[in-house]
Order: structure tokens, then sequence, then C-alpha cells
């Protein structure tokens, strides 16, 4: 976190100071923005600053509902990321012609989020192989995971309103898939922290536990399929 702090600091120090030197060497709005957009080193510290203020966003969102990492959560973020990245980059040479700075940032808004599903669905793990949990906790991953609903929604619909108004294949094809994915898997993570809690209520005496829970995830798995399947037919 240390780490980040300083690397903030320096971003936006540099930053101010390209945005500073724009508008002190132009003199007006228009020609100041426009060295912005069109200097290279001014475009790579303003990506720059862009990428961290998603960092510390995500940093925030994960300290308000998850507090510190375990370190197995920890280790299946770095586990997940690497693997995540190298599909993502395969996936969007399919789109190398809209290549652009709105795409990156959409991609890496796209990994942040993801991160954060992964996080949810561990900490509902443990939730649910600890003996007693406090109810901040309950409350927590409760709100987290309505919280990861609604940030799906949010893109997935605006994937879809882009789509509808161009009428024609383009990028966001790919993120409207992603998003119904992520959708579909938080709503599955939800329906089994209701199993859990279910359970709890009953003492450990819900013999059919284990069996809503094959299902949930079979169904679960069998609807992404579908969705991956119905994405390349698409594409092809």
């Amino acid at each position: 976190m240390m780490r980040l702090r300083t690397y903030a600091g320096l971003s936006l120090v540099t930053t101010l100071a390209v945005i500073y030197h724009a508008f002190n060497s132009r003199g007006q709005f228009y020609p100041a923005m426009v060295y912005l957009s069109t200097s290279k080193i001014s475009l790579v510290l303003l990506l720059n600053m862009g990428l961290v203020v998603m960092c510390i966003l995500w940093q925030l969102t994960k300290r308000l509902f998850l507090g510190s990492l375990r370190e197995a959560e920890v280790e299946r973020l770095n586990e997940q990321s690497w693997r995540e990245v190298m599909e993502i980059l395969f996936a969007i040479t399919i789109f190398r012609q809209e290549f652009s700075v709105p795409f990156l940032a959409m991609v890496t808004a796209l990994l942040l989020i993801k991160a954060l599903h992964w996080l949810a669905q561990k900490r509902v793990e443990y939730i649910e192989t600890t003996p007693s949990v406090p109810k901040l906790a309950h409350v927590r991953i409760v709100s987290f995971l309505g919280f990861l609903l609604l940030l799906d929604s949010l893109f997935l619909y605006s994937s879809i309103k882009f789509l509808i108004q161009t009428r024609q294949a383009s990028v966001s094809i790919f993120f409207a898939f992603e998003y119904m994915i992520l959708a579909t898997t938080t709503v599955s993570t939800f329906v089994k922290y209701v199993f859990y809690v279910s359970d709890m209520l009953m003492e450990g005496q819900w013999e059919k536990k284990a069996i809503y829970t094959f299902y949930l995830e079979l169904v679960r798995d069998l609807l992404h399929l579908s969705m991956y399947l119905c994405f390349f037919l698409v594409i092809f």
C-alpha cells in the first residue's frame, strides 16, 4: 500500500506538471487541450494517472468490503490474474482494429472488476468453512455482492446500448458477454451464500444442501459454456 501511495504521489506531481506546462506554454484552453491529446509524453503521463486512479478505487473498494486480505485470497488473486491477462489479450486480438485509449481503459476496468469477483468468491468460501463469523462480515459480503452485481449490470447495459445504437459488430460484443458471465457468477455466489445461511439457521441439519449446491454449480457452468459458444458463433 505504501508503494502505491508513493507511486500515486509521483504520478500526480508529473501529471500536474505536464498540465501546467501545457497551459503555460499555449496560453489558451483549446491549444492546451490539443497539446495534451497529441503529445506522446502527455498521453503517457495522463494514461498513467488514469491507471493510478483505477487502482486507488480498487484498493478503496477492497478495503471497504473485505478489509485485509488473507494469504489464500492473495494467492488466488495472483494465480488468476496472469491467466486472465493472457486470455483477454488473446481475445482482444480479434478486435485489434479498434485498439484505442478508451479500449485500454475498458480492458483495465474489466480486469479489476474480475479481480473483485475472485475475491468475493474466495471470501464466501472462507465464511462457509469458518465456525463463527461476525455479523459485520455478513453485512460486508452481502453489500459487496450487491455492489458487484450493480457494476456488472451497468457495464452490461452500456455495452448493449452501444451495440443497439451503432448496429454493427464491435468490441462491445466482447464486453457484453464478459459482464453477462460476471453477473451470473455473482448471482451464483450469492445463492451459494444463501444456502450456507439457510444451513446455519438449521444448525447444520439441512441434508440437501450439497445436492442443491451441486446443481447450482452445474447450471452455472452450463450457462457459462452456452455464453462462450454464443460469443464464438457471433464472432465467426
